[in-house]
């Protein structure tokens, strides 16, 4: 079974496979310089492979693609937060459920409860505004007027046909949909939070591993440009 993180794994090692193998090229063309001419012949020859180097459509696509992966990879991160704190909500809720008979209202631990699901809420919504614009737009919420559901990638003059999608996981109706759970909640309220929570989590996997097959899909396509 593949899961979200080593989906997202998966689609980050291809990428940084196609850096290293760019990376391992310059470095093989640096040596082989200096084992041939002198070294001010091969720090010359340096100079100009590197600079053949840059106009290679692979490096092009570097360039370009290098401040999306990281806003991929900040989005990512976020996710798999949120994520961890869907299932201690979720695990939190649980425990509440089958303790029997129920914590009464106005007791300390329904109270403890209720305000660590506040508390981990608060912390989910946070985690879809990342310090990244791109990353924000993955996973938060849409902007005023904003309509964008997928954005192309462009590389150099090459207009990519795969598409990075949106993938929000937000506390609202178009994410995990966690309605906010008030201080004098009842327990009919509590064990539909229950299974509100095991659908967000089951979201957050879906949604994460979305992101995963974008990147790949993106990065098959981009390595065949030339």
């Amino acid at each position: 079974m593949i899961t979200p993180k080593i989906a997202a794994n998966q689609a980050f090692a291809q990428l940084n496979r196609v850096h290293k193998h760019d990376d391992q090229l310059r470095t093989s063309n640096a040596g082989e310089g200096a084992q041939s001419t002198s070294k001010r012949d091969a720090i010359d020859g340096v100079k100009a492979e590197i600079s053949a180097y840059s106009t290679h459509p692979i490096q092009q696509f570097n360039a370009e693609f290098n401040a999306v992966v990281k806003s991929i990879r900040i989005a990512d991160q976020a996710m798999a937060e949120i994520g961890t704190n869907v299932e201690q909500m979720e695990s939190e809720i649980q425990m509440f459920v089958k303790q029997y008979p129920p914590y009464p209202q106005g007791s300390k631990e329904r109270s403890e409860l209720l305000n660590n699901f506040a508390a981990l809420r608060k912390q989910i919504d946070r985690l879809t505004f990342p310090p990244d614009p791109f990353a924000q737009q993955i996973i938060g919420r849409a902007g005023s007027g904003e309509r964008a559901e997928a954005w192309n990638l462009k590389i150099g003059k090459h207009r990519l046909d795969q598409t990075i999608r949106r993938q929000p996981v937000h506390t609202g109706a178009e994410g995990l949909n966690l309605p906010q759970m008030p201080p004098d909640a009842s327990d009919r309220a509590i064990k539909e939070m229950q299974r509100a929570l095991g659908a967000a989590r089951r979201m957050v996997a879906d949604r994460r591993s979305g992101l995963a097959a974008d990147v790949m899909q993106v990065i098959r396509q981009a390595e065949k440009i030339d």
